[in-house]
């Protein structure tokens, strides 16, 4: 049995501790699948940006040398299939160009168009502002917008980017997050770069997105921005996934404990089995031995001749009987479920001579003396149950006996007034530590500073005092100093 459930042991926390790493394996993928998507969007919301502060650009005043930019045009150099006879690459030349001072008549022919640049009207004066060389295969920039680039450098040369502006307007579309831009420009002998870019930085507890964006391509110009990507923003997107991760954890660490608290439950139960058949056997001993030697002496007629003697014994079989009788009866109670409600037969009567009765009654083992000590009120009128109030008094007696040293002195005293019926034993027995005193009315519980642990019983006592006492809607209090004794009080409304 042991074996087993060590193994059980075992099982359970390898479960739980595979499926927590399993758990923790997808909420650190989810994370990072959270961190990548964040930074995509950061890469948007900066595209957004540029594309807007480049209308904004196009629509201010144009300044260049103090000049106004009046049209431009591109031409294209090798456009006729000329190709390097080495690397085969195609050229392509971009002109911006500048136009001066032209009458009102004259046109600039070939406007905006890929195709070869006629010739300029002589009255017009046409100043190249800026120009760039692409070289690449012969379909890589057939793919490409030309134009699209080409109006990007002209705007450059007419309104050149602003990083406080731009840097104001992105502040505005992640405002939540902390980020930070620059500007700079790639090698001369670089691949170009079209489009933006979002490259991964930072740790990975800690992460940054940075992002790329030629705002200006064909001169190889870029604004770079990196985020700081806060960790509580993206918890907060993983929200409904670590809750639920978390409390599944839980679930399974509940239930795990739940089943070892159990599993430790069953194993003391068993252990209290045990005890209690043990016990149970001790202690209905003594009043089988006395029925034994009273019928002994009830069997021999010589003895039977001696009648005080036989009256004697019958008495004190009838004692036994009736201890033997409320002591099933203890055990017929305990055994009761939680919820079943003691039954109880009230009725008033004296309790002195009940108690005075019981007291001489009790059983005192030949190693100890016993001394009581009575205060027992002239009128003990008492409505409550006779057989159980007699079994609470007999068990308090037997614990005082029970514990405490050779030589014991026990003091009962019984009191009723208006409103409630008191009963107290205290003894100077070995006294109960402080931390269990709490637990002593619990069923099977037996304190672990005894000094004796082969003194008998099954923690019974006390809980059976203190289920009777709340079956007549009372209660029990209890004071206790080790080494000193113990003094219980039962208190019965009346």
């Amino acid at each position: 049995m042991e074996r087993r459930i060590k193994i059980i042991w075992l099982l359970s926390i390898a479960s739980m501790l595979l499926i927590g790493a399993g758990q923790g394996y997808w909420l650190w993928n989810q994370y990072q699948f959270t961190n990548e998507e964040y930074g995509r969007e950061v890469l948007q919301q900066v595209t957004a940006t540029a594309v807007i502060y480049d209308s904004l650009r196009v629509k201010e005043p144009q300044r260049l040398d103090g000049k106004q930019l009046v049209k431009w045009y591109t031409t294209n150099t090798n456009w006729n299939e000329k190709t390097d006879s080495l690397t085969g690459e195609k050229i392509t030349r971009i002109i911006l160009a500048l136009q001066l001072g032209m009458q009102p008549s004259d046109t600039l022919p070939g406007m905006i168009q890929l195709t070869a640049v006629p010739a300029l009207p002589e009255d017009s004066v046409v100043s190249v502002s800026d120009s760039v060389v692409l070289r690449g295969n012969k379909g890589q920039y057939e793919r490409l917008n030309l134009m699209y680039y080409a109006n990007l450098m002209r705007l450059e040369l007419t309104n050149p980017f602003c990083l406080q502006r731009f840097d104001s307007l992105l502040a505005v579309r992640i405002p939540e997050v902390s980020f930070h831009c620059r500007l700079g420009t790639t090698a001369a002998d670089s691949i170009y770069q079209w489009e933006a870019m979002l490259d991964k930085g930072g740790s990975r507890l800690h992460p940054v997105a940075r992002v790329s964006y030629p705002y200006n391509p064909l001169k190889r110009q870029l604004v770079y921005v990196e985020v700081a990507i806060p960790g509580h923003v993206l918890l907060l997107r993983m929200g409904w996934q670590l809750v639920g991760s978390l409390l599944m954890i839980a679930l399974l660490a509940v239930c795990l404990l739940f089943q070892i608290q159990t599993i430790l439950k069953q194993r003391r139960v068993d252990e209290l089995r045990r005890s209690f058949v043990n016990t149970m056997i001790h202690e209905l001993k003594r009043p089988v031995q006395t029925l034994k030697m009273c019928l002994a002496f009830l069997g021999d007629r010589s003895l039977r001749e001696d009648a005080p003697a036989t009256d004697r014994v019958v008495e004190d079989s009838v004692d036994e009987v009736d201890n033997l009788s409320a002591y099933l009866q203890k055990l017929r109670d305990m055994t009761r479920a939680n919820d079943e409600q003691t039954p109880l037969s009230f009725r008033t009567f004296d309790f002195r001579p009940v108690a005075e009765k019981i007291i001489r009654q009790q059983h005192i083992p030949d190693h100890k003396q016993v001394t009581y000590e009575t205060h027992l009120g002239t009128a003990l009128k008492v409505t409550s149950d006779p057989v159980h109030l007699s079994n609470m008094l007999s068990n308090l007696l037997e614990n005082a006996i029970k514990y405490s040293g050779s030589s014991v002195h026990i003091v009962v005293t019984c009191s009723v007034d208006e409103r409630n019926f008191l009963l107290s034993v205290a003894d100077n027995g070995i006294g109960i530590p402080a931390h269990e005193q709490s637990r002593v009315f619990d069923k099977f519980y037996r304190s672990a500073s005894l000094p004796d642990r082969s003194v008998p019983g099954i923690g019974l006592g006390l809980s059976y005092v203190k289920l009777l006492a709340e079956a007549h809607h009372g209660s029990v209090k209890l004071s206790s100093k080790p080494g000193q004794g113990t003094t219980v009080t039962i208190i019965i409304p009346q």
